[in-house]
């Protein structure tokens, strides 16, 4: 009978060592996504999945951290908030919700990308969240709510004027920030999901994605690396599919004309970038203005996530260009 229960803990202990390592792998994912060939990406210095922008060194002088917020009771509820050391009235407001294949990333790994962000003019709020398998669907989703909600309470003592809200999201968070915006557009997704937005339509002034995912129906035909791993375990289903829900997940069927402006961007060597494609086309036939960032046959080699190289001339002129869409739709109604 010992001999049963050490093989039965053993047993136990193997398959959370392998989860575990699945788990790291997956994370890592994003890291070793980045370009490997330096003049297609148009390389201005090192190579990291994540660089920072050439003026880090200005960005920390000029803005101001706050870290850890904790924005409700759930689990990994998380923030920081980035914001100008100077600043002349009240600025717009940014969510940002990070990617990780629902099961790893953090807000931390985004923090240069948001404190360029504010040091453009804007108060940024940087979320963690609860990850799967500890919080399944659409536990992610309801946090972000509950993050919007905080900032409606707090915003406004970093600066931040919610009256201009931008949702944006990178790779699992974009798919996160698109079903988001649905949800405060389409009363009728927030119905079935059960969920009161946090923030009114008038106030959604646009959403940021990148790299994302945003039809369940082909997003395994994408052959991306993982992906069900990734989307099992959040469904928490052996085939996710086969969820009863998945449906909510595709923003594509939940767009509406009330969508709000789509600044949409995703490399030419990243597989999920169909996906992206096929999203802003539904947009545009919905009436949605939409400003995308594609690199079909330009031969660069920009994989998932390139965005956050920020220290390659691909990956500042598409943040040069998420700058002028946030200042084109940012002005008070």
């Amino acid at each position: 009978m010992a001999n049963l229960k050490n093989l039965h803990t053993y047993k136990k202990r193997m398959f959370v060592f392998l989860f575990m390592a699945l788990l790291l792998f997956g994370v890592t994912m994003e890291q070793l996504s980045a370009p490997t060939d330096a003049s297609a990406s148009k390389k201005t210095a090192g190579s990291s999945a994540y660089a920072p922008p050439p003026n880090i060194v200005e960005i920390e002088q000029n803005v101001r951290v706050e870290k850890n917020l904790v924005y409700s009771d759930s689990a990994n509820s998380f923030l920081d908030i980035y914001y100008p050391e100077e600043m002349a009235g009240t600025l717009p407001v940014i969510l940002w919700i990070h990617g990780g294949g629902y099961i790893g990333g953090s807000k931390n790994s985004r923090q240069d990308y948001g404190m360029a962000l504010a040091n453009e003019g804007f108060v940024v709020a940087n979320i963690d969240y609860a990850l799967a398998p500890e919080q399944l669907y659409p536990g992610p989703v309801i946090q972000a709510n509950d993050a919007i909600e905080f900032l409606q309470k707090h915003a406004k003592a970093y600066g931040g004027d919610m009256s201009r809200l931008f949702i944006g999201g990178d790779s699992a968070g974009a798919q996160i920030s698109s079903q988001l915006a649905a949800v405060i557009s389409n009363p009728a997704l927030a119905a079935a999901m059960g969920i009161t937005p946090a923030a009114g339509l008038e106030t959604l002034r646009g959403a940021m994605l990148f790299c994302g995912l945003y039809n369940m129906e082909t997003v395994r035909a994408t052959a991306y690396p993982r992906i069900d791993l990734f989307l099992n375990t959040y469904t928490g289903m052996e085939r996710f599919e086969a969820h009863s829900r998945i449906g909510e997940l595709s923003t594509v069927n939940h767009v509406t004309p009330d969508y709000p402006p789509v600044f949409i961007s995703s490399g030419d060597a990243d597989r999920l970038t169909p996906q992206s494609v096929e999203l802003a086309d539904v947009l545009e036939s919905q009436g949605v203005p939409v400003d995308r960032v594609f690199f079909d046959g330009s031969d660069k080699g920009l994989g998932h996530q390139y965005q956050f190289t920020l220290n390659t001339v691909d990956a500042q002129e598409t943040f040069e260009k998420t700058v002028s869409f946030l200042s084109a739709h940012m002005a008070a109604q």
